[in-house]
């Protein structure tokens, strides 16, 4: 489950977890193509905060159906080759 929030210079991204066993994930999609994913840690009473570029975001995407190896992605062209083995 998730909910999305637009508003005027980002986008937030919310993840629950059904079963309550994660605490929500929290990502925000800010206009100048960084990316903020958190996470509250209750062992440390703070968020845990990771900061990436949307190229970024989108390699990890893309990772998911990948093989073991070293890619090159690239946004745009023909669905499904966005990945290039190295």
């Amino acid at each position: 489950m998730f909910t999305v929030e637009i508003e005027s210079d980002y986008v937030k991204v919310v993840s629950i977890d059904p079963d309550g066993k994660f605490d929500d994930v929290e990502m925000y999609l800010e206009d100048d193509g960084t990316v903020f994913v958190r996470q509250f840690s209750d062992e440390l009473n703070e968020f845990q905060l990771l900061a990436i570029n949307y190229k970024q975001l989108l390699d990890l995407l893309a990772s998911l159906d990948a093989q073991d190896g070293v890619y090159v992605s690239k946004v745009g062209g023909v669905q499904g080759s966005h990945l290039k083995d190295v």
